[in-house]
């Protein structure tokens, strides 16, 4: 090959390398090329038997090195030792607690017969216990109860109509045109909840508004609150929940 090919070969690589900015990462590599092997021939050259002998500190073992792990005996993982001091259980069958036999005992102390009326007793739950004679028998009753409203509701320019024992699914104020439907109360005695018309518009007061206050499709009121509302006659009518009382349901069958 002629030498002024040569030339140009290597200056086109060197153009090129310098355009790329990769000159001097060639240039540091050369010259790795050229020390390592001088470095390593040196390194080679010096005796190495003097790094290996041991010396007081390299004799004394680090602490790191130490064994950690303990002896353990297994003898705690025999499980008829283990299970000797328990006593054998139904799995099916619920233990009674201390709790759950004061929560009895505080539900019966809370329960009042009734005077002379045989009828049941009335209690705060759904299981109640009233002692019988003097040898401390107990007989048990069972109950159930519900929430009811006493509301009043009716034109807001005129006196409303007051309904202590509504019952569920009443309309309101009549079955022809229902301004709301009365659903029923929740079991806390908070809350009432109606079914607002579609035809009912600008709800006002402090009623609770589902799924908006622009759109009520349900509203859910408590004891003390109002809420009013222009129905389609143009009328508006007023909503008031005075109280709830829960009321015990004396033939749940409907017999």
């Amino acid at each position: 090959m002629k030498a002024w090919k040569v030339r140009k070969f290597f200056g086109d690589v060197v153009y090129d390398l310098r355009s790329r900015g990769l000159l001097p990462v060639v240039i540091l590599l050369v010259v790795a090329m050229v020390a390592v092997p001088m470095l390593i021939s040196r390194g080679s050259s010096k005796p190495s038997g003097a790094s290996l002998l041991p010396t007081s500190a390299a004799t004394e073992v680090a602490p790191e090195a130490e064994r950690a792990v303990v002896a353990y005996q297994p003898g705690v993982r025999d499980y008829k030792k283990r299970l000797d001091d328990d006593s054998a259980t139904n799995p099916f069958k619920l233990p009674v607690t201390k709790s759950s036999a004061a929560a009895d005992s505080q539900l019966d102390s809370t329960v009042t017969p009734s005077s002379g009326s045989g009828s049941a007793p009335t209690g705060t739950g759904t299981g109640t216990a009233t002692p019988t004679g003097s040898t401390g028998t107990v007989t048990r009753h069972t109950f159930l109860f519900h929430s009811v409203a006493d509301l009043s509701f009716g034109d807001a320019s005129q006196p409303l109509v007051r309904h202590k024992k509504i019952k569920p699914y009443t309309m309101l104020p009549n079955d022809t045109a229902p301004v709301v439907v009365y659903l029923g109360s929740t079991l806390d005695e908070k809350r009432s909840l109606f079914s607002i018309s579609k035809f009912t518009e600008q709800l006002t007061g402090d009623g609770r508004c589902a799924p908006g206050p622009g759109d009520c499709s349900l509203l859910s009121l408590g004891p003390g609150q109002s809420e009013e509302m222009v129905y389609a006659d143009g009328k508006t009518y007023r909503l008031k929940i005075n109280k709830i009382n829960r009321v015990i349901i004396k033939n749940p069958s409907g017999g």
